[in-house]
């Protein structure tokens, strides 16, 4: 499976494309609403759905927000804190297996997760990697400090450990020129602190350029394009009843058909770190199978 993050360089697009990648998702999937300035899904795709026998509703006792305090509350650091973040998943519709992690709900909450990214990044990498869940991550808007991501304005810790991190950029020229340098910025924060800048890819949302023109022109690989499609990007924006052919418009198609792609290329990149990792941990054996190489050339 993946962890998969996407994020902008502006308001490009993040949020309705993670919403879309979810939805259209064979498997399940956790979509963590983690925008620094503010969560968007419970006022629109899930604020008409309801949880549970009772079907109760979404209100503010339910999101990230609540979970330093839950996360406070533990008797103690190894206590597993999968069951504190289950409380506060909403489902994004009438199945068993899409659910979301509602934002924050004041943008001045972001500084409160300071302590609770670790506990929460360890179970966003349970639900992908122990129970095969995609887990997709709004980021928002990114925020640099220094040329590097916001310790508080961005979810850092999570991009940092993601599989993926995709930047959303329109085909417009005035969004192609905000991505520039944040595909320098992201890459150079990627490689010094992360899983490396080979991470980041681009995500092409509308018409009008080529993904190739799109990649040679910010230095980066577009890893999945969706088309603009006004109706379904409203509905996802908006939620309440979903128009008649959403679940078959060109924006859903393109996402069903982007998300295989996307775990394979994740799962090919956690592969070679972890190959990567065996080598750099155990220089031991490097030392072993270098003096094997050696041998085999005397004795060749």
């Amino acid at each position: 499976m993946a962890l998969i993050a996407l994020v902008s360089a502006k308001s490009d697009g993040a949020t309705t494309s993670a919403a879309a990648l979810a939805l259209a998702s064979r498997r399940p999937v956790l979509l963590a609403e983690l925008d620094m300035a503010g969560g968007t899904l419970r006022h629109g795709l899930l604020r008409d759905v309801p949880r549970g026998e009772h079907r109760e509703r979404l209100d503010g006792s339910i999101g990230l927000h609540r979970l330093p305090q839950a996360d406070w509350e533990r008797v103690s650091a190894e206590q597993d804190f999968t069951p504190q973040v289950a409380q506060h998943l909403w489902p994004l519709d009438d199945s068993d297996y899409r659910t979301a992690l509602p934002g924050l709900t004041d943008p001045r909450q972001a500084a409160s997760l300071a302590s609770t990214w670790p506990t929460l990044l360890n179970v966003l990498q349970l639900t992908d990697q122990q129970l095969g869940w995609d887990v997709l991550v709004d980021g928002g808007r990114i925020v640099l400090n220094g040329g590097h991501l916001h310790p508080v304005l961005t979810p850092a810790p999570v991009l940092w450990e993601a599989d993926l991190v995709l930047l959303v950029v329109r085909t417009t020229e005035a969004s192609q020129a905000l991505a520039h340098p944040m595909v320098r910025a992201l890459q150079d924060d990627l490689a010094a602190q992360g899983t490396g800048a080979r991470a980041l890819g681009l995500l092409v949302l509308g018409e009008g350029y080529r993904p190739d023109d799109v990649a040679r022109g910010l230095e980066a690989p577009v890893l999945a394009a969706l088309p603009w499609d006004a109706a379904a990007a409203a509905w996802l924006r908006t939620g309440g009843r979903m128009p008649r052919g959403v679940s078959r418009s060109r924006l859903m198609r393109a996402a069903r058909d982007a998300m295989e792609p996307l775990r394979e290329y994740a799962d090919r990149r956690r592969l070679h770190l972890q190959m990567r990792q065996v080598q750099a941990a155990n220089p031991a054996v490097q030392r072993i199978v270098q003096q094997l190489g050696q041998r085999a050339v005397r004795h060749g």
